[in-house]
């Protein structure tokens, strides 16, 4: 039998504000993630995509305005952020020193392309070798210093990973977020830490963006961060419910009401959400892979 072809999603460039190109990978469902091009400076990468393949897009998008990759900034360690840093040989790739630490142990490691295969079978035909190149690790003032005059990092750690990076772009109101923010698309807190999160949004917040350009999910305004910090804190009070009545995160899960979340893509990820952070109420470790469950109540998926 003829194995299918895997179809690269269709990639958009959204021009976010003048010198900064959103390029958004797909509907941002899994393994579709974003990059963006901050082009005021030097020319800089934010994230490479999963797989090069992907990241062909961002490399033409800087070719058809004249510029090549100067510097590229990895926000944190998941695979469908840096796969495609294979492409930016001889360009400084940096990251956090926490992300760069995970990376070193992550790259190269026998089973992750099975299990990449298993959590993203989209494009499985195309995980069998992923690999990738580690950044070097910088901190993030360091970071920040060599970004684009004006450009702000701000920096979280045990948040949606070990370590995550925005920029903050004042002049232009531009939040580039990294997977901090997830619009349209159900965030996945499996290797984080749920209340911090939700305590960086308010952070984020406080910036009061024009425009975010998330992890996942088309450019929007600051509505993604409200809906997204909205979000979490129905996980957090589900988990609660679960621990004051010796609840299972399966049974509050089966009558939680995502509210706004309801359409989103992804919406079985509640469930590892809410295992999460009932792991930070109850103080036992949960011990957790990049994967989902099936949704048991198809009404999650409305």
């Amino acid at each position: 039998m003829t194995a299918m072809p895997v179809l690269i999603p269709v990639r958009q460039e959204v021009e976010v504000a003048d010198g900064v190109v959103a390029v958004v990978n797909g509907d941002g469902s899994a393994g579709q993630s974003n990059s963006v091009l901050l082009l005021g400076g030097p020319a800089t990468v934010i994230d490479t995509m999963l797989l090069p393949e992907m990241a062909s897009g961002i490399v033409d998008a800087l070719t058809r305005r004249g510029r090549r990759a100067e510097l590229v900034v990895n926000t944190h360690i998941h695979t469908d952020h840096i796969g495609g840093n294979v492409l930016f040989d001889g360009v400084p790739i940096i990251a956090h020193p926490r992300t760069v630490t995970g990376m070193r142990k992550m790259i190269g490691e026998p089973g992750l392309p099975s299990l990449l295969a298993k959590v993203m079978p989209r494009f499985a035909a195309l995980l069998a070798d992923w690999d990738s190149v580690a950044a070097k690790p910088v901190p993030p003032a360091g970071i920040e210093a060599a970004l684009p005059e004006g450009a702000r990092v701000l920096a979280f750690t045990d948040t949606h990973s070990a370590a995550d990076l925005a920029v903050w772009l004042p002049a232009e109101r531009v939040l580039v977020s990294g997977d901090l923010c997830f619009a349209g698309v159900t965030p996945l807190a499996v290797h984080g830490r749920v209340g911090r999160w939700r305590s960086a949004l308010d952070q984020l917040i406080a910036l009061g963006p024009r425009v975010i350009v998330p992890g996942h999910g088309q450019p929007a305004g600051i509505e993604a961060l409200h809906d997204l910090a909205g979000y979490f804190d129905r996980v957090l009070a589900a988990a609660r419910l679960a621990q004051a009545e010796g609840l299972s995160a399966e049974a509050v899960w089966a009558r939680f009401d995502p509210g706004p979340a309801a359409v989103w893509l992804e919406p079985e990820r509640t469930l590892v959400n809410i295992q999460v952070a009932l792991s930070e109420t109850t103080g036992k470790q949960f011990q957790g892979e990049h994967r989902v469950p099936q949704d048991p109540d198809p009404s999650h998926s409305r």
